[in-house]
């Protein structure tokens, strides 16, 4: 959490990443990641300390054109609602 941080600002957060979330080009990203199959386990494998199958399936995604297109548009969005 970066120093200076208040709850309001984490209210506004939380708020922009489910924005974030809700929107089509998220939920493209889901859809090309869910295609690939194994998205759960490779979540699961990352949040017990194994990050391998994730950033494998997320190198596979960024190596396509229209997975490098929609990470670059939700950063983009992200970045101008003020995330970092």
């Amino acid at each position: 959490m970066k120093k200076g941080t208040t709850a309001a600002d984490l209210v506004k957060n939380r708020e922009v990443i489910s924005k974030l979330a809700k929107s089509s080009d998220a939920q493209k990203l889901m859809s090309i990641l869910n295609q690939q199959g194994g998205v759960k386990e490779a979540a699961k494998a990352a949040a017990d300390g194994d990050p391998s199958a994730l950033m494998s399936m997320m190198d596979r995604l960024m190596r396509s054109q229209e997975g490098a297109e929609l990470v670059d548009r939700i950063g983009r969005k992200a970045k101008e609602a003020g995330l970092e």
